[in-house]
């Protein structure tokens, strides 16, 4: 008892001190939560820059600039150069620009609102509050998420029915067994105390706390490889699940965007591949480029080397950075003057004097189409050239094949002013332009892309080798969507089908179903947090059993609705790891591979412990009806039931959860209609083992009374005399009488005798439980939790029947050590038989009629 006892407690450690770093963050988080935040609002014409945002009001003027985190829904009236990240709303990895321009139906896509709690990354804006608290978007999504109840796991479904059908059992058995036991004239104790019997024996009193023994032993496993498991049952629900729907921004990919791709010199780089350094290191264009791209920018370089800014020019800036230095650079080309970036123009300018050469030079930056139609040459390796047709047609080519693998594209050009038109000290006007912006020299196209996780491919393959779905469900463009779902395996070719927000608006119930159904790869893009809830429902409606993994607060409510929300532990927003079920501190996708294999053995195991555990039922029950249909004295108590199911048996069967998965876990398809109890199981414990089991332990009883003068044939219809108190001179086999006290004492010795049969046959039972497929001689004896297990089974024992005071609590009885081995030749038999069916089963003998009745 102390081994198990300080086993336990072990188990309690490592779950506390795995939990602790986690634990730790998140109260770090609680406490910078509580530090009160400002704003700069404008009310009743008065500027305060230290406004409460708890303060704010419908019809506030809000000021934001730069870094700022937006304090409320706010409708743009006045923007310079105004973007914001919305990935934690939206899942676009890219800042989007806003502005004081016309709105659009759908309220997250539109142009002219920016959203309480996304970043401003560049430039400043204006705006009226339109929306404060739990009416914002995010409020909203959060409330969605709070009303919603979470679906109940597999699992519980099916501990709650298999429960609920040995309720019925037991109690019918017992409504039966009462009133037969009055019809025959029993007492009404005794029939009381023989429906306690029965009803004990029947319920598995040892199965709820070996489930949840065996789900916290994966638990703690799991945190090892840096899952962390909120809900227990998520575990076991993780290996049943047939979909995954999988948010892009965050969790395929890493939610940092970097260049992929650079057309430049009329070809196309790779920007990643080994000879790239090489090939452009003394190559004048990326010269130019790289001196364009760090002075077109309004990105800042700190003293450290970290950039700060929009997400596409930190990643400019940070690859240029690996070829030369930026900061001087733009220490060698202070600006002059500069255009924002604004959705009309679509480009950016600045311009900057050489110090040097003591003359001007104009950068831009922008979308290609615009940048291109001022370009009238183009930068080569040495020299330049003019633009032309040929030219201009492959750079557009190089566009269009960007644009297909869904990366972000930038134009970059430049153009050396001359000195003697733009002299040193020249006032250049940004609002009504005195300086060229055509006839430019075009640089380079780069390509930028939020790269997938580099784990993501193969860990997709392995879940779609294990029978799993995976659908793509995020916020971002189409494009940009069907790109990385290429990229990652979610689709195999060019045909998968995309469905965005729109579409689904228009789709009834039905039509959605229909469409899941024919369509095995799908994207969904540009989908709102609502559609996203839609999309699990819909999954769910069709009997699948949903993952949704996702780090946004736009996943949070089909977080909740999942039978598994899956969240990233560093990425993740903290609304997306409060309704998750598990969290992936790694943000590691390939954890979802490890998560879904546990779960299959978890479930695997919780068989074999559910099997070990039923066939004691067998022994326990059957003693009872033979008591009552036979009249001989009653060979197990009500105490000593209680010994097994909750003593002897509790931790082989929780130790059978630390068995090694199965060599098919992963290539089996997702488990859909079978049970945690099947009919074959019930057929193998109550056909098959159950029946060996309990011949042992009548074997055993008989034995002892055949020992001490009462043969087998002389015990039918004994019960009446030998229970009486009155009666003190029953006569045994050989003439012997016996009295009441010394009939009782020898009915003890032989209850505990089947007790200690039950025991060993389950030392058997625990060893053949170890598989459900392949021989014990295959498996070895490598479980070494099992194996103390066993041990401790047969010391608890022994603990019961010899130490003095606890025997005559548990009515047992200090028994010769040979009554110990009656029940060896039934073991023997037990084993080979499961043997025998283990190998009829491998080889499909009896035409597989023997797998259908006995491989649960």
């Amino acid at each position: 008892m102390q081994v198990m006892i300080i086993y336990i407690w072990d188990v309690f450690l490592s779950l506390s001190t795995s939990y602790a770093d986690f634990s730790a963050s998140t109260r770090n988080i609680r406490v910078l939560n509580m530090i009160p935040q400002y704003s700069t609002c404008i009310r009743d014409g008065i500027l305060n820059s230290e406004t409460l945002v708890r303060d704010l009001v419908k019809g506030d003027l809000v000021k934001v600039k730069i870094g700022d985190v937006i304090p409320a829904d706010i409708r743009i009236i006045d923007s310079k150069g105004f973007k914001v990240d919305n990935s934690s709303l939206t899942g676009e990895s890219v800042a989007v620009p806003r502005s004081n321009s016309e709105g659009t139906p759908n309220i997250l896509e539109s142009p002219n609102v920016a959203f309480f709690s996304t970043q401003c990354v560049e430039g400043w804006a204006l705006g009226v509050v339109i929306c404060c608290g739990d009416l914002t978007a995010l409020g909203r999504v959060a409330g969605l998420a709070a009303r919603l109840q979470p679906a109940p796991s597999p699992l519980s479904r099916e501990i709650k029915r298999f429960m609920q059908y040995v309720s019925v059992f037991a109690l019918g058995l017992g409504l039966f067994i009462a009133s037969s036991s009055i019809a025959m004239g029993y007492p009404f104790m005794q029939t009381t105390v023989f429906v306690i019997g029965i009803i004990v024996a029947n319920v598995p009193e040892g199965l709820q706390p070996t489930i949840t023994a065996a789900l916290t032993l994966t638990a703690q496993h799991m945190i090892k490889r840096n899952c962390l498991v909120k809900n227990l049952e998520a575990i076991e629900a993780l290996g049943a699940c047939t979909t995954i729907c999988s948010d892009k921004t965050g969790t395929l990919t890493e939610n940092k965007m970097s260049v992929q791709h650079i057309w430049m010199s009329n070809t196309s780089y790779y920007v990643k591949e080994s000879e790239f350094d090489n090939l452009l290191r003394f190559n004048s264009a990326f010269i130019a480029l790289i001196n364009c791209g760090a002075l077109c920018s309004l990105a800042t370089i700190k003293t450290t080397g970290e950039v700060y800014g929009d997400a596409s020019e930190t990643a400019i800036l940070n690859f240029f950075s690996k070829y030369d230095d930026l900061k001087s650079i733009r220490k060698k080309y202070p600006k002059i003057a500069e255009i924002p970036f604004n959705s009309v123009n679509k480009y950016q300018v600045s311009i900057h004097e050489h110090s040097e050469a003591s003359n001007y030079i104009v950068v831009m930056k922008g979308a290609p189409e615009c940048i291109l139609a001022r370009c009238t040459s183009i930068a080569l390796d040495k020299s330049n050239a003019d633009m032309t047709i040929e030219i201009r047609n492959a750079a557009e080519m190089a566009c269009e094949n960007l644009a297909k693998t869904g990366e972000r594209i930038l134009a970059f050009a430049d153009l050396l002013l001359d000195y003697t038109e733009y002299p040193l000290n020249y006032k250049f006007d940004t609002d009504n332009v005195n300086f060229p912006l055509q006839k430019l020299r075009l640089l380079a196209i780069v390509g930028l892309m939020d790269p997938p996780r580099k784990e993501v491919r193969r860990s997709i393959e392995r879940v779609r080798e294990a029978g799993v779905r995976v659908m793509m469900v995020t916020g971002d463009h189409p494009a940009t969507a069907r790109a990385v779902a290429l990229d990652v395996g979610i689709a195999t070719t060019e045909k998968c089908h995309i469905l965005t927000g729109s579409d689904l608006r228009n789709m009834t119930p039905d039509l959605l179903h229909w469409t899941l159904d024919k369509h095995y790869e799908i994207v969904f893009a540009r989908t709102s947090p609502t559609q996203k809830l839609q999309i699990v429902e819909a999954c769910q409606r069709g009997g699948e059993v949903v993952a949704v993994t996702g780090d946004g607060v736009n996943d949070a409510p089909a977080l909740r609705r999942a039978d598994i929300g899956i969240s990233m532990g560093i990425t993740g927003s903290q609304v997306s790891k409060q309704t998750a079920d598990i969290i992936l501190m790694d943000d590691n996708f390939a954890t979802l591979v490890t998560g879904i294999e546990e779960g299959r053995k978890i479930f695997d195991n919780l068989k074999k412990s559910v099997c070990y555990i039923l066939i004691s039922n067998v022994p326990e029950i059957l003693p009872v009806l033979v008591f009552i249909l036979f009249s001989i004295p009653l060979p197990l108590g009500v105490m000593t039931i209680l010994c097994v199911d909750l003593g002897t048996d509790m931790w082989p069967a929780v130790s059978l959860a630390h068995e090694p998965a199965e060599s098919d876990v992963m290539t089996r398809a997702p488990r859909s209609s079978d049970p945690l109890v099947s009919s074959r199981m019930l057929a193998l414990v109550y056909g098959h083992l159950g029946l060996i089991e309990f011949a042992a332990g009548l074997f055993s009883y008989f034995i002892v009374m055949a020992e001490h003068g009462f043969y087998p044939a002389e015990l039918f219809g004994i019960r009446r005399r030998w229970d009486n108190e009155a009666v003190n001179d029953v006569r045994d086999s050989l003439g012997q009488d016996w009295t009441y006290a010394e009939r009782k004492e020898l009915e003890r010795a032989c209850q505990t005798t089947y007790f200690v049969a039950v025991v060993v046959m389950q030392v058997t039972n625990g060893i053949i439980c170890k598989t459900r497929y392949n021989s014990l001689f295959h498996v070895g004896l490598r479980n070494k939790v099992l194996n103390v297990g066993l041990v401790f089974e047969l010391a608890l024992s022994c603990l019961i029947c010899y130490t003095p005071g606890i025997n005559n609590f548990f009515r047992t009885y200090p028994l010769r050590w040979r009554w110990w081995l009656l029940a060896l030749p039934f073991s023997m038999l037990m084993f080979i038989f499961d043997e025998f069916r283990k190998y009829c089963i491998r080889k499909e003998l009896f035409g597989g009629w023997f797998n259908k009745l006995t491989y649960y």
